[in-house]
C-alpha cells in the first residue's frame, strides 16, 4: 500500500519553515546527520468498527543526509530514508440501516518497508555576468521503492534575486512516475485491475519573496499539480475515482523577527487549496521561533500551531454497496472534516554539533469543520503523534 500521504504528514511535522532573508552563497561545510521519527496512529473507535482489528499504522522512520561542497559554487545533498511500518488500516465506511457509520479494518496487521535515496545537486551563483546575477538552480533525483509500490521523481528549482537583494524569484518544476504492484493481488478483482497500472505527476510552483525590512520577510506562492493514470486505491472497497486530478495551491507566509531575549521570530502561514474532484481546504500555521545563549550552548525553541479544514470530494459516499460504473470513495481523506495540531520543537547547538527533538500531536474530526459540517460521522478519521529524535555534525 502507498503511505506517500502518511510521509509527506510526518516530512512536514519535523520540518520549520523558513524564509530568504539574506543572499544565498554556496555552503562551505560538510553535514553528515541522522534523524529517529516514531509516527503513531491512534486505533479506530470500537464502537464503529465492525471488524475485530482496531490498531492502525505504526512507522519508524530513518533518514540519513550527507551533504558536501563539490568546488567552486556546487554543492551536493543526499538523502536516505527507511521506514517499517506495521498495523491494520480502513477498508471502507459505510452506513448502516440505523443510520450509523461503520468502519471495516483490514483484517490482518500489515508489515512492510520502504527505502528512498534523493540526490540534489545545486549550482550557486553570486555575481556571476560581471555581477549581474545572484541565485541558485538545482536540480533532484528521487527513487522510492516499498512492497507494492515503486516511484522515481525528476526536478529542478532556482531561485533569483533582484533589486539590490531585496526580492527574490523562486521555482520549481517536478515530474514523478509510479507504478503500483498491490500485494496479494488475487484476493480482489480491484488488485488485480491495479497490478501494474501506472501514476503521473506533474508539479509546477512560482513564487517571490519581498524584504519589507530588517525584521520582516514576507512571501506568496502559487502551484499547480497534475496528477493522471490509476488514482483509484485498490485496499479500499468501493473505492472508483476519476483517472486525473488537477491541484491548485495558493500560499502565504510572514517572517517578524524581535530582538527577544537573544532573538526570536514570528512565523504566520497560509494556504488554500482547491482541486476537481471538489475539495476546497484551508491551512493556518503560527510559529514562535525563541533562541537563547547559555555559553557554550545555543538553544532553540518553536511552539507550533496548525489548522486545517476541507470540503468533501464529489464523489465522496458512504453507500455501502453504489452502482458499478459510478465514481465512488469512503476515504476519510476525501471526507469534509477539519483538524488541529499542536507541537514543539528544539535545537542545542554545541560547536559544530546539533542536537534536535520534535514532538508533533494531531487531531481531526467532522466537527473540526467549523462551517459546512457535516452530519456523518467519519470513523476513518485519524489522530496521530510523531517524536523525531536527530543529531547533525558540521564539518
Amino acid at each position: 500500500m502507498s503511505k506517500h500521504t502518511l510521509n509527506s504528514l510526518a516530512a512536514l511535522a519535523a520540518a520549520a519553515a523558513t524564509l530568504p532573508v539574506q543572499a544565498e552563497s554556496a555552503p562551505t561545510e560538510q553535514v553528515m546527520a541522522y534523524r529517529f521519527s516514531q509516527y503513531q496512529e491512534a486505533d479506530a473507535p470500537r464502537a464503529r468498527t465492525f471488524t475485530p482489528t482496531t490498531e492502525r499504522y505504526s512507522i519508524d522512520i530513518h533518514q540519513f543526509r550527507y551533504g558536501r561542497p563539490l568546488g567552486g559554487d556546487w554543492y551536493l545533498n543526499s538523502e536516505f530514508q527507511y521506514e517499517t511500518l506495521s498495523g491494520a488500516s480502513p477498508m471502507q465506511t459505510y452506513q448502516n440501516a440505523n443510520g450509523q457509520s461503520v468502519l471495516l479494518m483490514s483484517g490482518a496487521s500489515i508489515s512492510e518497508t520502504r527505502y528512498d535515496l534523493k540526490v540534489a545537486p545545486k549550482r550557486y551563483f553570486s555575481g556571476a555576468l560581471n555581477g549581474q546575477l545572484d541565485g541558485t538552480l538545482g536540480t533532484n533525483l528521487a527513487l522510492s521503492q516499498e512492497n507494492d509500490y515503486q516511484s522515481i521523481a525528476l526536478g529542478a528549482d532556482g531561485s533569483l534575486e533582484l533589486f539590490n537583494k531585496h526580492t527574490t524569484l523562486l521555482g520549481s518544476l517536478s515530474l514523478s512516475l509510479d507504478e503500483l504492484s498491490p500485494s496479494d493481488a488475487y484476493i480482489s478483482a480491484d488488485r488485480r485491475r491495479a497490478d501494474g497500472r501506472g501514476k503521473r505527476s506533474v508539479s509546477i510552483y512560482e513564487g517571490v519573496s519581498q524584504v519589507i525590512d530588517k525584521n520582516r520577510v514576507v512571501q506568496v506562492g502559487v502551484g499547480y499539480t497534475k496528477l493522471s493514470g490509476y488514482l483509484s486505491d485498490p485496499y479500499k472497497f468501493e473505492d472508483r475515482r476519476p483517472s486525473s486530478r488537477g491541484q491548485l495551491t495558493l500560499s502565504g507566509q510572514y517572517r517578524h523577527f524581535f530582538p527577544l531575549w537573544d532573538g526570536a521570530a514570528l512565523h504566520a502561514d497560509y494556504r488554500y487549496y482547491s482541486d476537481d474532484w471538489g475539495i476546497r481546504s484551508h491551512t493556518l500555521t503560527t510559529r514562535w521561533a525563541q533562541m537563547f545563549n547559555l555559553a557554550p550552548f545555543s538553544f532553540r525553541l518553536i511552539p507550533m500551531m496548525r489548522y486545517y479544514r476541507q470540503t468533501q470530494a464529489d464523489f465522496y459516499s458512504l453507500e455501502q454497496n453504489p452502482p458499478d460504473d459510478q465514481l465512488n470513495s469512503s476515504d476519510a481523506r476525501l471526507s469534509s472534516y477539519g483538524a488541529f495540531s499542536y507541537g514543539l520543537e528544539s535545537r542545542i547547538l554545541y560547536q559544530q554539533w546539533t542536537l534536535s527533538i520534535d514532538w508533533q500531536q494531531y487531531l481531526s474530526s467532522e466537527d473540526f469543520a467549523l462551517v459546512q459540517t457535516t452530519n456523518n460521522e467519519t470513523p476513518a478519521l485519524v489522530d496521530y503523534s510523531i517524536l523525531s529524535l536527530g543529531i547533525e555534525y558540521r564539518y
